[in-house]
């Protein structure tokens, strides 16, 4: 291709070999960061004024040594303004380390000026984008780095080189003396330095690093892959060895498919040995393999082998010819990032007399020293990599820069055909999205015209995807507003329809941001009602909450059971639904219907207010404990042993709650030392009549009735059945007759319908009349067994099939009927043993009382029910 200089340059060329200019269609506009210098010559009109051919002749000589001077250091040379010269470093092409490069480039163009010269440079970033006559193809660099170079350059004096805070900033290690602040017309005072020398300073990191690749290339055979993301500063760390480092080295630049890389091998290699057949005769090749070299160098036509018979044998000869060298030798591989395959493979082999060091962003072999994090700001960093890439991949890179996450058919649609897998073998995109310094990048390149009109097409593209969401997010990006809002507004009320409220509430926020100033009360009401169905504010006066019919028949409702067909309408409402479930559940538990009481409390919405949470977590427990499902239960109440319950900043009555449930689950497992012992410890903390009640149990098993607690229970209306029930049974262990207590406990049990207390006191009654009254014990068990089958009590039904299974056995009868079952605790399945005539194997002195009570049921008539079963 050639370019409008007259320079021929290979196909795969992007920007032109001679001055930089891009080869191409890139983007109509683009931001970029640039380093500008202003070269300007003091007083050249005086010159003139003597001899207009011979002034112009100096002239020309003068600015054609700058440019040359520019050029030798990267810099492309934008325009010559009559005795001045304008020089962008960063455009239309980065190359890295450009505030230095511009800085050294400036120092070089005054001082080998043989007329009195100065030099501004500045640096931020411009707009890279046609302008006036440009139009028509050749873009300029518009922007305030540019304005400033020029304003410094005439602050100059002859022979200074003058530049400002952003450039020194960026460029670490030069040397500069500060002259103040001066005033830069149309720009303000703007702080002015004078550039003295220019060099790198790499900061501790940087010169740790520097110290490890000097002593790990001190010797050979050595090799190492220096790894890192782009703009993590490999390549200044590369730069700064190969300047220090003391003997030869060959220095491949980038290596990828748009690399001519014959050429670059055969000048590395006549740079080094002076001419190629002086290293193929060290290695004294086999014919074949002598003419796959001189292949691989672009000294011979393509021999008439298969690819890959080709690729094998340039292979094996460049691995003879590295081994056959004869001192050592460093080979220094930059910009590795997508190499060629044979060249890959090639770096796996060692080398005795080779020191291999390559820069790659993934690592290519072992061992590899690692640099992180970007050394400048995103722009500037990663100019240089997006830059070196073929048109097709960099314009694919900058759009999934700026979506952050796009389809390839999305981006194909966007930029042409290009090579997501180019892209991300060369480390700039992972998983399908850009590495974040890339996205970060390619956001601030792409200006905000093509930007807009690359969000609008996503929007469409997504559209059809059926995708509204990433829809809606695009048309606000591309600077529709008012159909980003009411797209999103359609998912927020979708999801807090459908009970998902903490997804309308961000999505509401999003259309508000979007929406125009007229759509905005309305929106505020949503979200603020969404917020007050998860309690986190209050209900809006005029808000869809207060229209809702559901709600107002909520507010109506007396009787706790009549809320069961509200429930299902009360899914966009997690608050109300989780206190409606709660309330229906209790209700149900207390007309003897654990099961669908279980069924009925579904677990709230994780968002709803922690108190809640805990009681339901507290009532579900309970429930689980009713039928038998003391595993589940135990998931509920809390961790192991030396946990924390996380119970911090809940309500008292949620805490008191849940811990009266937790009492009761250890006492039901054996555990009563631990539930002595917490229950002591939470009721000192947080005294209650319903912790009381509890705690009042677990000292009657204990044998001990403490009459503190006993007033207190009193005050509680369920506390009130428990602490009668641990009276009676404190009366029946010291011999006294607890039957006008236990049925007084029964009364309590039915007057509050509470199936604990109830089946508790019923237990105990048959327990106290079988050996006194055997039929009446019998009687009693008989409607124990009833009851707990129909309801599903299962723990209580144990108790019942037991207590029935020890009357029936002592008259004689068999009870293998009634022992048919898998016990829920370790004191049922003890019982269940005395019975079936087998030693207990259960531990049952967490049982206090009740545990003795078995083992000596055991001891005193174990052997006389084996008799009468056989």
């Amino acid at each position: 291709m050639r370019c409008e200089c007259g320079e021929k340059n290979p196909p795969e060329a992007r920007f032109c070999m001679a001055c930089g200019r891009a080869l191409g269609a890139l983007l109509s506009e683009e931001r970029r960061f640039v380093s500008v210098v202003f070269f300007d010559l003091v007083n050249s009109t005086q010159g003139f004024a003597q001899d207009l051919h011979t002034a112009y002749h100096r002239l020309q000589e003068t600015l054609e040594g700058a440019a040359r001077a520019a050029r030798a250091r990267g810099g492309f040379v934008h325009r010559f303004l009559g005795d001045g010269i304008l020089v962008l470093f960063g455009a239309p092409r980065a190359r890295g380390k450009e505030p230095w490069r511009a800085l050294e480039a400036a120092l070089a163009m005054v001082g080998t000026s043989p007329l009195p010269a100065r030099a501004g440079v500045a640096s931020g970033e411009v707009l890279w984008a046609p302008l006036g006559d440009g139009q028509a193809g050749e873009p300029t660099a518009v922007g305030p780095p540019v304005i400033l170079a020029e304003r410094l350059s005439k602050q100059a004096e002859g022979g200074q080189v003058l530049t400002e805070p952003a450039t020194l900033a960026l460029a670490p290690g030069v040397r500069a003396r500060g002259l103040g602040a001066r005033e830069a017309k149309g720009l303000g005072e703007v702080e002015a330095f004078q550039v003295e020398a220019v060099a790198v300073d790499l900061g501790p990191e940087g010169e740790r690093l520097l110290r490890l690749l000097q002593r790990t290339f001190l010797r050979a055979p050595a090799r190492l892959n220096l790894v890192g993301p782009p703009g993590s500063g490999k390549s200044l760390l590369l730069e700064q060895f190969l300047a220090s480092y003391p003997h030869p080295a060959v220095v491949l630049e980038r290596m990828g498919p748009e690399t001519p890389l014959r050429s670059t091998l055969r000048q590395a290699v006549e740079r080094t040995f002076g001419q190629a057949e002086a290293l193929l005769a060290q290695a004294q090749l086999p014919q074949e393999l002598a003419l796959a070299w001189r292949y691989s160098l672009g000294l011979t036509p393509r021999p008439p082998w298969d690819r890959e018979a080709l690729a094998e044998a340039i292979l094996e000869a460049w691995r003879q010819v590295l081994l056959a060298l004869p001192e050592p030798l460093l080979l220094v591989l930059k910009d590795l990032h997508a190499p060629d395959p044979t060249l890959a493979r090639l770096l796996q082999h060692p080398f005795p007399h080779l020191l291999v060091l390559a820069e790659s962003r993934k690592p290519l072999f072992a061992p590899t020293l690692e640099v992180r994090g970007l050394k400048a700001p995103p722009l500037p960093s990663l100019q240089p990599a997006l830059d070196a890439l073929p048109l097709a991949e960099r314009q694919a890179l900058l759009a999934l820069g700026l979506l952050e996450e796009a389809p390839a058919e999305l981006l194909r649609q966007l930029v042409g055909p290009f090579s997501l897998e180019r892209l991300e073998r060369e480390g700039l995109v992972e998983g399908g999205r850009p590495v974040p310094e890339v996205a970060l990048a390619a956001q601030a390149m792409v200006p905000e015209a093509q930007a807009q009109a690359w969000h609008r097409e996503a929007a469409r593209f997504y559209r059809e995807a059926q995708r509204p969401l990433a829809m809606a997010r695009h048309l606000r990006q591309g600077g529709l507003g008012r159909e980003a809002a009411q797209a999103l507004r359609i998912l927020a009320q979708r999801a807090w329809r459908e009970g998902r409220p903490e997804e309308a509430i961000p999505l509401y926020g999003e259309a508000l941001e979007a929406a125009p100033a007229g759509w905005r009360q309305a929106l505020s009401l949503e979200l603020q009602d969404a917020k007050a169905s998860l309690g986190q504010a209050e209900e809006a006066r005029e808000g869809p909450r207060a229209q809702d019919p559901v709600l107002q028949a909520l507010k109506q409702i007396q009787d706790p059971l009549a809320l069961l067909p509200l429930l299902s309408g009360l899914k966009p409402y997690p608050l109300e639904e989780a206190q409606a479930r709660l309330l229906a559940a209790g209700a149900l538990w207390r007309t003897f219907q654990p099961r669908l009481a279980l069924e009925v409390l579904t677990p709230p919405h994780p968002l709803v207010p922690p108190a809640l949470q805990l009681h339901h977590r507290s009532l579900r427990a309970g429930l689980l404990m009713d039928l038998g499902r003391y595993g589940e239960a135990k998931a509920l109440l809390g961790p192991p042993e030396g946990g924390s319950l996380g119970l911090e900043g809940v309500d008292l009555e949620a805490r008191v709650r849940f811990h009266a449930t937790r009492l009761r689950f250890l006492l039901e497992v054996g555990r009563l030392e631990r539930a002595v012992a917490e229950g002591e410890a939470i009721h000192r903390e947080v005294p209650h009549p319903w912790l009381a009640a509890a705690l009042l149990s677990t000292w009657i098993l204990k044998g001990r009735f403490r009459e503190d607690l006993f007033l207190e229970a009193l005050q509680h209306p369920d506390g009130k059945g428990l602490a009668v029930l641990a009276l009676a049974h404190h009366r029946w262990r010291r011999g006294q007759d607890p039957t006008p207590l236990l049925k007084e406990a029964l009364k309590e049990g039915r007057r509050l319908a509470n199936p604990y207390v109830y089946h508790l006191a019923l237990t105990s009654l048959a327990l106290h009349l079988w050996p006194r009254s055997p039929r009446k014990a019998q009687t009693l068990s008989q409607h124990l067994l009833y009851q707990t089958h129909r309801t599903g009590f299962a723990v209580h039904q144990e108790v019942a099939r037991l207590l029935r299974a020890q009357l029936l056995l002592e008259e004689g009868e068999r009870v293998e009927h009634l022992l048919g079952f898998t016990p829920s605790v370790p004191l049922t399945r003890a019982w269940q043993a005395v019975l079936a005539g087998e030693q207990p194997q259960e531990d049952l002195r967490g049982y206090g009382i009740l545990g003795r009570w078995v083992r000596e049921l055991w001891r005193k008539r174990g052997a006389g029910w084996t008799r009468l079963r056989r």
